[in-house]
């Protein structure tokens, strides 16, 4: 345990978490609200009207994608804002007397109240305060965009390497060890994916980020496993970089539309009962199925692969759906596929996860803290996720707390 009043080398006290848990915490899910010329900055201006533009519609301001108003975001300029945690009593399912979603956010933000949620420095100040050493930072409006741009190949890859260089620009990939903002991948040319994978490592990306899902083509879709996007995962592999599988809009919304009329586009927090108890975890559970069944796993058997903001309870469903095809078929696999899946994958369970079913599952070794700050459906104090583990062991607590995650990152620091 960390005494109070100690300093390090820094400059920074440890606070009163990281005195409690006695280190610092690594979060390996929290979030930026993107600047407004997140996609626009460094956009080719030939691309500019068929990527992302602003518009100003009946005196709002609206977020064009492709030349329609896209509501994946249904505020897309993040002010007001949300407190962070307000919906925490939602996911917890703890809203037995019936209130409206809308209505459970609360009060809401200005936007300037919280330059740490635009502004670097801020952030790292912030981070002090709540005791974490470390953070994987992804994007909030940036995980809806491959699908918004799936009909224009060209244009969805244009939108996501000007994206990327914003965000190194405005965060930094990996300044310090610190902050490491996640940049987005999409895998629809595999030519273009491999050049933006390889210019992301160059400028020194420690882990990239993809949407789970098939894989939009310009016609349709296909699986991540398909041997098309071999030289993605083969570059993954060789520079020890792990690929982070962050839920986002994809094309697995199509599943509902066999059972009821579609409503329209995606908007967050248009909950509705039958997809929310039908296809919470199919996007994320029917990936890896592909991965693994496609043989990924078995060509690439050093690649690591973490899920993030998918929650957890999906896998042992899948782990036993995997035992039970290898007894029937194990020649369709060169190595157990459950070990497989236990070995190269790291899981950041949701906190209103069965975190005991999860460790029994894949091991406290495989489970990443996330918090998804400071969106809304996240926790209002990153760390109180330990609140979740409390049954775990000291050992098994700062592996999930913070040892995990670098152990995810360290092959890439080589």
């Amino acid at each position: 345990m960390v005494n109070a009043g100690i300093t390090e080398p820094s400059g920074r006290y440890y606070p009163d978490v990281a005195q409690e848990l006695g280190f610092w915490a690594f979060d390996s899910d929290e979030h930026y609200y993107e600047a407004p010329d997140a996609f626009i900055r460094h956009i080719d201006p030939s691309m500019k009207k068929r990527c992302m533009q602003w518009a100003d519609i009946d005196g709002r301001k609206r977020f064009m994608v492709a030349g329609k108003v896209n509501k994946f975001i249904p505020n897309p300029t993040f002010d007001p804002i949300a407190k962070p945690g307000s919906l925490e009593d939602y996911f917890r399912g703890r809203n037995l007397e019936g209130r409206d979603i809308a209505a459970m956010f609360g009060e809401l933000d200005p936007l300037d109240d919280h330059p740490e949620f635009r502004d670097r420095a801020a952030r790292l100040e912030l981070m002090d305060r709540q005791g974490l050493e470390s953070v994987l930072l992804f994007p909030t409006q940036g995980v809806g965009m491959q699908e918004a741009l799936k009909r224009d190949i060209e244009a969805l890859h244009a939108a996501f390497s000007a994206f990327n260089t914003w965000l190194d620009e405005d965060w930094g990939f990996d300044r310090d060890g610190r902050i490491f903002a996640v940049p987005m991948l999409t895998f629809a040319d595999p030519e273009l994916a491999t050049a933006e994978l390889e210019r992301l490592l160059e400028a020194g990306a420690r882990i990239v980020c993809t949407v789970p899902g098939p894989v939009p083509t310009g016609s349709g879709y296909q699986s991540p496993g398909m041997a098309d996007y071999d030289p993605i995962w083969a570059r993954l592999e060789e520079a020890g970089v792990p690929l982070a599988m962050h839920a986002g809009l994809n094309g697995t919304v199509q599943y509902g539309k066999v059972w009821e009329p579609s409503r329209g586009q995606f908007e967050a927090f248009k909950h509705m009962a039958f997809p929310l108890v039908a296809f919470s975890d199919r996007s994320i559970s029917d990936t890896f199925a592909a991965l693994i069944c496609h043989g990924v796993l078995d060509r690439f058997p050093r690649l690591r692969l973490a899920t993030i903001e998918n929650g957890a309870m999906w896998v042992p469903d899948l782990l036993r759906n995997l035992r039970i095809c290898h007894g029937k078929m194990p020649w369709e696999f060169k190595r157990h596929p459950v070990e497989a899946f236990v070995e190269n994958v790291w899981v950041s369970p949701y906190f209103e996860d069965d975190m005991e079913l999860i460790k029994d599952c894949i091991g406290a070794d495989r489970m990443l803290f996330g918090s998804d700050y400071p969106h809304a459906e996240g926790l209002a104090e990153p760390a109180s996720y330990v609140d979740d583990i409390a049954g775990f062991s000291d050992d098994e607590v700062r592996k999930v707390m913070r040892d995990n995650a670098y152990d995810l990152l360290s092959a890439s620091a080589r």
